[in-house]
């Protein structure tokens, strides 16, 4: 019998077993001894219904349980095969997987290509190797760190619209009073998707021997590249020229901040020029757990050297003290950029103050890989090639501010 015909029966028992001593109770007598028995059986029915309807519930329960075990189990041996498939395909080409190993792959490319050679198809790499990548360009790359990260599937134009509210609030009105609109301004931000990519070679040696982690090696060579190609740009890119366009670049957070308050005195930076600078920011931005500060090592070494020999008692620079804890400067943030400006000179802009979550990196369609066996083949090589497409902007340039050298 089906739970929700059990669940049925049962509730027409126990309101059948509660009319019984309903009617007595309203006549104000006791039960008889014949209403009683009845009574005692459709509460006996009703608790052994509930007993098959906890065992039906139960039995569904371990059904789902394990549906998704299987499910799991499906999924990891997918991401395996095709993680092992990919190291295959690296290591050996295109020529060396099955047509089932072939189909693992997510490919860019035709059928035509890839069946005949790999070097004319680019390869998603697997989640595997993608995560160990993201690491190695974390690492690297500080401002993509922070940043609020926007993953698409394909690299077009894309819109993104932007608003910033803070100087409007609402107000108090009398019973039945009128209220005055104040509509929101919206503006119109467009991402694009610019190439970067990396290519080193390996020899025919080292690929055939099982010993050499060759993905170790991809991860960190090409990782790390690519961070210090997108870190640059996304430091200092070059707004100017039309989002889209063949040589223009990623608009950087330097030049998409807006201007703070500069620094008083020329070659140097003092404790009230950092204050100024974090207070510029509106506090609906300033309290978030985004905000930060960032600079060059040197310009760090100068705004630390500011505490030190003064007679406040609260220290302006406080060290990180636990792994992945970021140093503190007025207890906020302060993050390593070494693309940014390293000279305390005159107009350079030396300090960033922003809430990060006003800063987007697009980054489309995903690592790909490419392997190139021929290219190289005079040398005994191989070469390999990663690139991934991506755009950064500032969102709202009120919550991104630098400090410039006067």
């Amino acid at each position: 019998m089906k739970n929700v015909e059990l669940r049925g029966q049962r509730a027409e028992l126990i309101k059948n077993a509660s009319a019984i001593v309903e009617t007595a109770q309203a006549e104000g007598r006791s039960l008889t001894s014949e209403e009683v028995a009845k009574f005692d059986k459709m509460e006996a029915d009703a608790r052994s219904m509930k007993e098959q309807i906890d065992v039906i519930e139960r039995q569904a329960d371990m059904k789902k349980e394990l549906a998704s075990i299987e499910g799991e189990k499906r999924q990891s041996k997918s991401k395996e095969t095709s993680s092992s498939a990919f190291k295959k395909y690296l290591r050996h080409g295109i020529g060396a997987l099955n047509s089932e190993e072939r189909s693992l792959i997510q490919t860019r490319g035709t059928s035509v290509q890839i069946a005949g050679t790999g070097n004319l198809g680019g390869f998603l790499v697997p989640q595997d190797f993608s995560d160990e990548l993201d690491v190695a360009t974390a690492f690297t790359g500080e401002v993509e760190r922070l940043a609020k990260k926007l993953n698409t599937a394909g690299g077009g134009l894309l819109d993104y619209p932007a608003v910033d509210d803070t100087a409007t609030d609402a107000v108090q009105t009398s019973e039945s009073g009128s209220l005055t609109v104040a509509d929101m301004t919206f503006s119109n931000k467009q991402l694009s998707a610019y190439n970067f990519s990396s290519l080193v070679k390996v020899s025919a040696q080292l690929l055939q021997d099982s010993a050499f982690n060759l993905n170790t090696f991809l991860v960190e060579a090409m990782g790390e590249r690519i961070a210090r190609a997108t870190n640059s740009v996304f430091t200092n890119g070059d707004p100017t020229l039309p989002v889209g366009s063949p040589v223009a670049k990623p608009t950087g957070i330097i030049t998409g901040a807006s201007a703070g308050p500069a620094a008083a005195l020329a070659g140097a930076i003092a404790a009230d020029d950092v204050l100024n600078l974090i207070y510029s920011i509106d506090a609906s931005y300033r309290k978030k757990d985004t905000f930060g500060l960032m600079a060059h090592d040197n310009v760090i070494s100068a705004i630390r050297a500011t505490g030190i020999g003064s007679a406040n008692d609260f220290p302006i620079f406080i060290p990180g003290m636990a792994a992945g804890e970021p140093d503190r400067v007025f207890g906020v943030p302060i993050y390593v950029n070494n693309d940014m400006e390293s000279s305390i000179a005159t107009t350079n802009k030396v300090l960033l103050a922003a809430d990060f979550s006003k800063f987007v990196v697009r980054n489309a369609g995903g690592v790909q890989m490419v392997r190139l066996d021929e290219r190289f083949a005079d040398n005994l090589e191989v070469g390999f090639v990663a690139y991934k497409r991506a755009d950064s902007i500032v969102l709202n340039s009120n919550a991104v501010k630098t400090m410039a050298m006067a």
